[in-house]
């Protein structure tokens, strides 16, 4: 059976707590610390952590730079994500000054 984990949220209380039950059982409709009936939601979380993986030292520096470059790679493709990493202002005084340099040049 597995572990469902619980919060009341309520501003008063805030309560976590988990549940070992079956997945046709019920939800709580009570908060086991306070006797809250409503605000009861199940959390979803990462689970067991299997499949997790974390690097450290060299292999973390090289994830890193392999990711900046893949990122790099990508912002210069796409002239979206271009102006979402500049910011809209930014990106838009680059297109004027590009435009005005293109009529300059006629």
């Amino acid at each position: 059976m597995p572990t469902y984990e619980f919060e009341h949220r309520d501003d008063s209380c805030k309560h976590e707590w988990e549940v070992w039950q079956k997945m046709s059982d019920p939800d709580p409709s009570e908060c086991p610390k306070c006797g809250g009936k409503e605000n009861i939601i199940r959390l979803i979380s990462g689970g067991s952590g299997k499949g997790k993986v974390e690097l450290y030292g060299n292999d973390l520096v090289a994830k890193t730079k392999e990711d900046i470059q893949k990122m790099k790679k990508d912002i210069h493709s796409s002239e979206k994500l271009y102006a979402n990493v500049l910011g809209e202002a930014k990106y838009q005084q680059l297109q004027t000054q590009l435009d005005k340099g293109k009529r300059e040049r006629r």
